[in-house]
């Protein structure tokens, strides 16, 4: 292909943006309660979030050497982890929320304590529509993040990182 032709397949070529996504969370009422989560915080959530990462595909390999020959198999999945970094607002609300939750998880039943969290690709052009990427459901926080205090800084909003994990996230994928 020559370059002429190359950049004009470039040019129509429909990139998908990281830049355009949106979440949904959802917790259980025991715990939405507990921390004071209210509908306006699942409404507004999206402000606040800078980004998300997907988690990693891996698993746990099953690999013997038997009779001259390698067996392999992928083995069982290892557990799906994933993390939102967040701006905070109102004196570290988010970031008490999410604390709060995360102690309020170590005593309390799994139906009580897990959230769903649903990602969805927004539409990058006009012919296209928003579609679920991810839905991680029976998910439970694994850690936050510090937050960093600094006097030598300037005004810089607050910012702190939630790892979550699930066991079956449902992936929106066509085969």
């Amino acid at each position: 292909m020559d370059f002429s032709k190359a950049i004009s397949k470039a040019y129509e070529t429909k990139w998908s943006y990281i830049n355009t996504f949106t979440v949904h969370m959802y917790f259980e009422p025991k715990i939405a309660e507990f921390i004071g989560w209210s509908q306006s915080d699942e409404t507004d959530i999206n402000l606040n979030i800078i980004s998300i990462n997907t988690p990693q595909l891996t698993n746990s390999p099953v690999e013997m050497y038997v009779g001259d020959r390698w067996k392999i198999h992928n083995g069982r999945d290892e557990l799906y982890k994933f993390s939102i970094t967040f701006r905070d607002q109102n004196q570290l609300d988010l970031y008490k929320k999410f604390t709060k939750a995360y102690f309020y998880q170590k005593t309390h039943y799994f139906d009580d304590i897990k959230m769903t969290i649903s990602l969805y690709k927004d539409a990058d052009y006009v012919d296209e529509v928003s579609s679920k990427i991810y839905s991680f459901e029976e998910t439970m926080i694994d850690s936050i993040s510090q937050i960093d205090f600094n006097n030598t800084t300037e005004a810089q909003i607050a910012e702190f990182t939630v790892e979550f994990k699930c066991a079956y996230p449902l992936i929106d994928v066509q085969f």
